[in-house]
């Protein structure tokens, strides 16, 4: 076993990764970033008609603040308002420092960064730099990292948060493939992404996994993991088909016919509401009778066993323009793209995304796209407070893997969120024990002996691959079919113990990395489960998945509440209030100065 030591350990190198390798170098702190694949996950493989980026309004003369923003964040329902204000304030700062080195978020002739409507938000705060935002993030940032001089090491993969004996964590268990890799770090930053491995059908780029389950087994608790964004993306390749390719009006068929014409009132009620999928992409329990109703019919034809397909080359039957209403017409006007069939709409409206699906063997004009409505991000995730700590002591989480957000979110606030919760953690890390050096080696084998021991064993047990992969396929689809966009809370009781006791016969595969995996899955899913059981039980909104109340008449709505969960089971808890937030001038510079803003 090697050991590497360092300052603060960062795990993952997607946008929230490479942002806090980059800020914490920033503040001469000792960094090393470790991941897998450089070049695997979200932020390099995933995207829409053009990714949302979500931040304070910069343009035009309508009022903005930061609490404005903050509300809007909070207006979701289930989400803590430190959390909201604290986006809102850096979102900025953080948006500028990405323009600044070189993303090409476009602004007009006087440098204006102009914005349009987004899901879940009523302003024009969302901008976007084409199909490929997060990718051109994470390139922007990598080449800051590289700059500035972090150490990186990649082909690790993580298995485990080594922790001392009070629990806190003092570093990481890793594998690259040959031997394990011991990491001594006084701090680690977890930016592993979402949890992709819960569910079979996702948008998440095939090489993501995440290691949520890693922060789990370290005792980390989890925070509104019953809340998850489902929407309908293409199967042959994986991409989110919102915005412009709903917009574009295309026929939803079969393979033959059209499905969608019994789940609307009338042709005109259909075509609005496929032209609304655009701006209301998520699934969204509140639309069942507007929007949603294309997840419903495409979820439906699926479950009987069909096959749902977009369809650009064929308008749909009677004519896309003539039924539909005025703001759906309107907007094709404005865009130039009053033309007779979906295909010519969508170059219209939108050349780059009909270029995308080009660029992977798919034409539009010809090729129907097969979708479905799969898990696409996580709103939830490891229990965070204001500086973004977990609940064990020294572990720190950004990005997806975080859970930041709440009930609903403003479409692009994720990749906000990436920017500043890394920079949190990293203005928390640098102002307590950025400028500590590493353990000496002795004392970091001491201090983790016993969760060396421990987890070294747990990857060591002999396991039959085969009997993992079958676990990992059953678990997957058994989610999909029960815990997703359309829940059942009886099969999700039934789910919850068979994942309970795969849990308990062990999750042992025939690799570290396929152990980790397996492990990894089943802790998640038995804490979502757990969430989405209890989140049930309350009254009001079911968030973006629809399931059936159990709860009493009088039961408390709940978006009032964060739904906590600590060794599988969940307890709902009041949100944090928005703070106050700004401050008499020379009172904030005087404890800027002494350090106090970072306690």
């Amino acid at each position: 076993m090697r050991t590497l030591h360092c300052n603060t350990l960062v795990i993952g190198a997607g946008a929230a990764g490479l942002n806090a390798a980059d800020e914490l170098k920033a503040r001469g702190v000792d960094v090393l970033l470790v991941c897998d694949d450089f070049s695997a996950g979200t932020s390099r493989n995933a995207g829409s008609d053009k990714q949302t980026y979500y931040k304070l309004g910069l343009s035009g003369a309508g009022a903005e603040s930061v609490r404005a923003m903050a509300e809007s964040f909070m207006a979701g329902g289930g989400m803590h308002g430190d959390h909201a204000y604290a986006m809102a304030a850096l979102s900025a700062r953080s948006f500028m420092k990405l323009a600044l080195l070189g993303v090409p978020f476009p602004h007009n002739e006087w440098g204006e960064f102009v914005g349009y409507q987004t899901d879940h938000d009523l302003t024009q705060r969302a901008t976007s730099a084409g199909p490929l935002t997060s990718k051109m993030m994470a390139e922007a940032l990598a080449g800051s990292v590289k700059a500035r001089g972090v150490r990186r090491e990649d082909g690790l993969s993580l298995l485990s948060i080594l922790t001392e004996e009070s629990g806190a964590a003092c570093g990481a268990l890793m594998h690259d493939g040959r031997e394990f890799v011991a990491v001594n770090a006084r701090n680690v930053v977890l930016c592993t992404g979402g949890p992709a491995a819960a569910y079979g059908r996702t948008v998440f780029p095939t090489a993501q996994r995440g290691a949520t389950g890693a922060a789990i087994r370290a005792g980390a608790a989890m925070n509104n993991l019953c809340y998850w964004q489902y929407g309908l993306a293409s199967l042959k390749v994986k991409w989110n088909v919102s915005g412009s390719y709903q917009q574009a009006i295309p026929s939803y068929t079969d393979g033959g016919n059209e499905f969608l014409p019994p789940y609307f009132a009338d042709r005109g009620d259909m075509l609005d509401s496929v032209f609304l999928k655009g701006y209301q992409w998520p699934f969204d329990a509140r639309k069942m009778a507007g929007s949603s109703r294309v997840d419903m019919a495409v979820s439906e034809l699926n479950a009987r066993g069909g096959h749902a397909f977009m369809d650009f080359s064929r308008e749909p039957a009677g004519g896309a323009l003539s039924g539909l209403g005025g703001e759906a017409r309107a907007y094709l006007k404005n865009c130039g793209a009053e033309q007779d069939t979906p295909i010519e709409r969508l170059t219209a409206i939108n050349r780059k995304a009909v270029d995308f699906y080009a660029s992977h063997g798919i034409d539009l004009a010809k090729e129907p796209l097969e979708v479905a409505v799969c898990a696409q991000h996580a709103n939830g995730g490891l229990l965070i407070d204001r500086w973004w700590r977990t609940t064990v002591e020294n572990l720190y989480a950004a990005g997806e893997c975080a859970g930041a957000f709440g009930m609903y979110r403003p479409g692009g606030s994720a990749l906000n969120e990436t920017q500043v919760g890394s920079l949190r953690a990293a203005m928390h890390i640098a102002a307590h024990t950025g400028k500590q050096a590493a353990r000496s080696s002795e004392e970091f084998k001491r201090l983790a002996a016993a969760s060396l021991r421990r987890e070294t064993a747990f990857f060591e047990r002999a396991g039959d691959g085969r009997y993992a992969d079958a676990i990992l396929r059953e678990a997957r689809a058994d989610m999909d079919a029960c815990a997703g966009a359309m829940r059942d809370a009886g099969r999700m009781r039934d789910m919850l113990a068979r994942v309970k006791r795969w849990l308990d016969e062990g999750a042992a595969g025939a690799s570290p990395r396929q152990t980790a995996e397996l492990s990894d899955t089943l802790l998640v899913q038995r804490d979502a489960l757990s969430a989405m059981l209890c989140q049930a039980e309350y009254a009001g909104d079911a968030g973006h998945g629809f399931v059936a109340r159990t709860a009493a008449k009088d039961a408390p709505p709940a978006r009032l509440f964060a739904f906590e969960t600590r060794l599988g089971e969940t307890r709902a808890v009041p949100l944090r209030p928005l703070p106050e937030g700004g401050g008499w001038f020379e009172t904030v510079w005087r404890r800027y100065q002494d350090g106090e803003v970072y306690d």
